[in-house]
């Protein structure tokens, strides 16, 4: 079918993308370092598949997987075959009740099989869902080698929310799997008028049967617990953690920075939700994405500006380059603290696709800067060093010709790091990276 017009979450997360990427830079001086080896191990397009939309996930045999947005959306895998990586197509989208454009990395559960979430298609006949309000689904692999697709749930743009754009699955102990939708919900707030409400948290339980039960566990609106969750984690204790945006202005730009929230279970069934901090978008950051958790429990993540205020201001908004801020439970509160504030030079701006741990470093994205400030994105390295201070290190840059823009988590597997940029490369429509030490 063809592929039909942006649905509201994504014309809500385009827009603010547009803003940040047309924010000033300054050049400053940043630490760089280059001793890792950076790699293009595949460039998308510019025939299917094309656009990779989300970062990798990888197999037991080191293989490689992924989703792209183009002809609404394929899942692929990247295998080495003597010495070269090579790409497979294990399932194409057709927009239908299928589902289409797959935003979220997908994850495997302990048999084998993908699960993942699409943005549009599926129910076509809710209040909201023209060009279907998306689903969650699971590919199975075959003994033809084929993967099956199984559509589990299906959005109808209701109580149950829709377009799951900007979160990921996570699956709990017991086999259920969590997500989040950034429009719809509560149908009847005012802070979300233009998409319908702001957002839920969905669980799906397996049954003996096959079949997957479908519950709301949190709705939002947009007040003080915010709109739109992003990416969700799970603590040792099961209680839920993720990062929303304060409030939006129109479809287009947040009007608040932004929090990061907690989620309790009850024995009465409801989920207590609690804010953990509340961003300023001052020197302390906002538009917090994916968070990762310590050892001892802190939370780290990104935001996408604050920070050093006098840069990377676009005329809307919250001011500043973005930064990267750890919230620690001290003394019965919690308590925020900013790691680094990235300049809109070489050290990079605006950090969106979370963080991850490796060799007990720091390691995430930004998705402009970088060069002497008017690159496209770079990887970063954070480093903990005496007095709390933590130093930053360029990894790689990203000049167009080896990739742009990424804005998906990294991937840390057998050593190495894995990731992709939206844009760039041989082709122009992305590529697949890894950095190694």
């Amino acid at each position: 079918m063809p592929t039909p017009s942006p649905s509201p979450a994504a014309k809500l997360s385009s827009f603010v993308m547009m803003a940040l990427l047309l924010a000033s830079t300054t050049l400053v001086s940043a630490a760089r370092l280059h001793a890792q080896t950076e790699s293009t191990i595949y460039n998308f397009g510019p025939t299917v598949p094309y656009s990779p939309a989300a970062g990798l996930v990888s197999d037991a045999a080191g293989n490689l997987y992924g989703v792209t947005t183009g002809h609404d959306g394929v899942v692929y895998k990247l295998s080495q075959v003597s010495g070269a990586w090579q790409v497979t197509i294990l399932y194409n989208f057709t927009g239908g009740a299928d589902g289409g454009n797959p935003l979220s990395t997908p994850i495997f559960d302990s048999a084998g099989n993908l699960y993942g979430t699409a943005e549009f298609g599926g129910d076509f006949t809710g209040p909201n869902c023209s060009i279907g309000c998306g689903v969650v689904y699971k590919l199975t692999p075959t003994s033809s080698g084929e993967w099956q697709e199984t559509v589990l749930y299906a959005f109808t743009g209701g109580k149950d929310g829709g377009y799951p754009t900007s979160g990921n699955l996570v699956f709990d102990k017991a086999g259920n799997l969590f997500g989040s939708n950034v429009a719809d919900g509560v149908l009847s707030t005012q802070a979300c008028s233009n998409t319908g409400g702001c957002g839920v948290i969905f669980r799906l339980s397996p049954s003996a049967s096959g079949n997957w039960n479908f519950k709301v566990i949190h709705a939002f609106f947009g007040g003080w617990d915010g709109v739109g969750p992003a990416q969700l984690i799970f603590d040792s204790k099961g209680n839920f953690f993720g990062s929303a945006a304060g409030a939006w202005s129109g479809f287009e730009l947040p009007s608040e920075p932004g929090l990061v929230f907690r989620l309790t279970p009850t024995t009465s069934g409801p989920w207590t939700d609690s804010v953990v901090y509340a961003f300023k978008g001052s020197t302390d950051g906002g538009l917090p994405s994916a968070l990762t958790f310590d050892s001892a429990g802190n939370i780290y993540g990104a935001g996408a500006d604050g920070g050093i205020l006098n840069n990377c201001w676009s005329g809307y908004g919250p001011e500043g380059c973005g930064v990267v801020f750890r919230i620690s439970h001290v003394g019965g509160k919690w308590v925020e603290n900013t790691l680094y504030a990235f300049s809109g030079g070489s050290d990079g701006s605006q950090p969106n696709g979370g963080l991850v741990w490796d060799n007990g470093s720091l390691y995430g994205t930004t998705w402009s800067g970088g060069g002497s400030g008017g690159g496209e994105g770079v990887v970063y390295q954070l480093t903990p060093a005496p007095g709390e201070q933590w130093t930053e290190r360029v990894v790689q840059e990203f000049t167009g010709t080896n990739g742009g823009i990424p804005l998906s988590p990294l991937l840390v597997s057998g050593g190495n790091i894995f990731g992709t940029t939206q844009s760039g490369g041989a082709n122009g429509y992305g590529v697949a990276f890894e950095i190694t030490p």
